[in-house]
């Protein structure tokens, strides 16, 4: 017994000296894209009704009110595409990463 851990000695030291010698990479946590709940729980408001006994004043009122709902959802819309491209441009920077962490060995 004694005599095999003489001749394995050698051999678990030179692999643990080559081993001990590389450095192991860390990867970084994975993505978390960050956008509001209320910005992805909200709704585009539906428009107003128009029947025929609408009078004139009352439907300026109901464009007036639809036209001020299509800005907010827009302003919500253009909100939704400024987070995925900043999200899509932090998975583009993270796969940078790994791709040269993956290259280092």
């Amino acid at each position: 017994m004694k005599g095999l851990r003489l001749k394995l000695a050698p051999i678990l030291l030179s692999g643990l000296f080559v081993t001990g010698c590389q450095t192991v990479p860390v990867v970084p946590h994975a993505l978390n894209c960050d956008v509001s709940p209320e910005l992805l729980a909200g709704r585009c408001a539906t428009p107003g009704p128009v029947t025929s006994d609408t009078t004139y004043a009352a439907l300026v009122g109901i464009m007036q009110e639809d036209r001020q709902a299509l800005r907010e959802c827009s302003n919500a819309a253009d909100a939704l595409r400024d987070a995925i491209k900043r999200c899509n441009q932090a998975a583009l920077e993270y796969n940078r990463k790994i791709d040269a962490i993956n290259k280092t060995d």
